[in-house]
């Protein structure tokens, strides 16, 4: 079971929040490759008088979050998304890769964005049973073993047009000077037309909605340094101006940069 050691993406305020939970992450047996990105466990254990509500950034992701009694799939988050904390607790998660389970959905894959679904409808009645009593194991090699015994059953095929989709969010993630769907399709050696309809069949959200949420999580990684200003950041990502920066904060966190660090 490797560790994944990389800096958490999409955790609001981590540098501060990180001290109110313990966070691990584990990438799958390499039969889960193009399925499943990582296992994610998190617990906490707080003071009767304070809770904490952990915010994230969007997420075009399917998670299973196994929590408080319930086995859930969450569909891609289109803003960010909060988590309350309070007294002790844990959850236990998967983050899919984009377009792995779209061969397991009754429906197009932008009918789940936004949603949540009861996990048993995608992947059997047995799922409870199996994932539920993970809650009470403390060792996290067992809770990934067993995770990954019950779901190899449900590992499809990877097409190529999967493993193009895939690549497409995976170019975006790795390259910070792709601020276009022009820019995108060029280095994926596509045409606009082609990047868009992959978006639609296996990630549910628009390559321009890609490229701008990961556009923002590097602008939230700039601020998290605290020794930089907004000016900076508009410079150095290369938007057009200093507007364009707070209307990408805006439409996804609901706030504006200077909110966004008094919060922190």
């Amino acid at each position: 079971m490797k560790i994944n050691e990389e800096k958490p993406q999409g955790v609001l305020h981590h540098r501060a929040a990180a001290a109110n939970y313990q966070l691990r992450r584990y990438f799958p047996a390499d039969q889960f490759n193009g399925f499943i990105e990582q296992f994610w466990l998190v617990n906490w254990q707080l003071a009767e008088n304070r809770d904490h509500l952990q915010q994230n950034l969007p997420d075009p992701n399917f998670h299973l979050v196994i929590s408080h009694g319930h086995v859930k799939l969450l569909g891609p988050v289109s803003k960010s998304y909060g988590y309350r904390m309070a007294g002790a607790g844990r959850i236990i998660g998967v983050k899919f890769e984009c377009g792995a389970l779209t061969e397991l959905l009754a429906a197009p894959i932008a009918s789940y964005v936004d949603q949540e679904l009861a996990a048993n409808s995608v992947f059997g009645d047995d799922i409870d049973a199996v994932c539920l009593p993970l809650l009470g194991i403390e060792d996290d090699a067992t809770i990934v073993s067993r995770l990954q015994a019950y779901l190899v059953a449900f590992v499809p095929p990877v097409s190529e047009h999967k493993l193009a989709a895939q690549r497409l969010v995976a170019l975006i993630k790795q390259n910070a000077d792709i601020y276009s769907v022009e820019q995108l399709a060029a280095a994926a050696q596509l045409s606009v037309r082609a990047v868009q309809r992959l978006c639609a069949s296996y990630v549910g959200l628009s390559p321009k909605w890609l490229i701008r949420k990961y556009r923002l999580a590097r602008a939230l990684e700039e601020l998290e340094q605290q020794n930089v200003s907004i000016l900076d950041i508009v410079a150095k990502l290369d938007y057009v101006d200093q507007s364009h920066l707070i209307r990408d904060f805006k439409q996804m966190l609901a706030v504006t940069p200077s909110r966004y660090l008094k919060q922190g």
